[in-house]
């Protein structure tokens, strides 16, 4: 691969990355996070200094905090996992017209949810939505509620801590272990749960599953080793739908 040499080229990294490319994603709204971050309305602002030399007042802004993240559509592969994690904002504003009333609102009424108190604990789809202005250099982009569910997502019971799961490189001898433990054929589990899924998608609904819960394998389907494996025994293949990379069955 030759090395850009034009600056207009180089590419966005981490948040910003992220925050460009990912388009529409499902997660379970908390209350609080592991890190502190709440879904609440906040205050930024209200000590800068605008150009006419006056102070600018404060802006509030609503922050919502998601776990079990499910990207569903991207414009680009993104540059770091979200899967256990993602917080937006949306700046409010009292005026019509504002992407806060006409956007964000107007989907929390069509979903019949009262912000934020109705959107903690629930499964919410998000989705990318432009307003679009008289200008377009006006347009206002950000993240409305497209869908939500009435729970959010059970999280795994941690029972107790396991033994770390050897290389990927011993896969079979960890598998012939774990189905002596588990109920179902864990590969045909996890060759069902990762048809029509990018690898995060299939990281996030394993990790979710009863079955591999406490399993040994878990730590090598979030490393990526049992999707490698159904592929290299001709189960399962990569292919392009729209936008993106999903699984599917051989």
């Amino acid at each position: 691969m030759t090395p850009i040499t034009n600056r207009s080229e180089a590419k966005e990294g981490g948040f910003a990355q992220v925050r460009e490319a990912l388009v529409s994603f499902e997660g379970d709204v908390v209350a609080q996070d592991a890190r502190g971050n709440k879904t609440e309305f906040g205050m930024w602002g209200g000590k800068l200094i605008g150009e006419d030399g006056k102070p600018i007042p404060p802006k509030e802004y609503l922050q919502v905090v998601c776990a079990n993240v499910v990207p569903l559509e991207v414009t680009e592969e993104l540059s770091m996992d979200i899967s256990e994690g993602w917080t937006f904002r949306v700046n409010c504003s009292d005026y019509k017209g504002s992407f806060w009333v006409d956007a964000f609102l107007a989907s929390a009424d069509k979903n019949k949810v009262i912000i934020p108190e109705e959107l903690i604990n629930k499964r919410v789809l998000f989705k990318k939505f432009t307003l679009e202005a008289r200008d377009p250099k006006y347009n206002s982009t950000n993240y409305v509620i497209d869908k939500v569910s009435k729970a959010a997502t059970a999280a795994p019971k941690i029972v107790a801590k396991t033994t770390a799961a050897p290389a990927a490189a011993s896969i079979e001898e960890v598998t012939a272990e774990a189905v002596e433990v588990l109920s179902n054929d864990p590969m045909e589990i996890a060759l069902e749960l990762a048809v029509g899924k990018t690898e995060q998608q299939f990281r996030s609904a394993v990790a979710l599953h009863p079955e591999f819960i406490n399993s040994p394998l878990l730590p090598l389907a979030k490393a990526g080793a049992i999707t490698r494996t159904l592929v290299n025994d001709g189960k399962l293949k990569l292919v392009i739908q729209g936008n993106k990379q999903v699984y599917q069955k051989v």
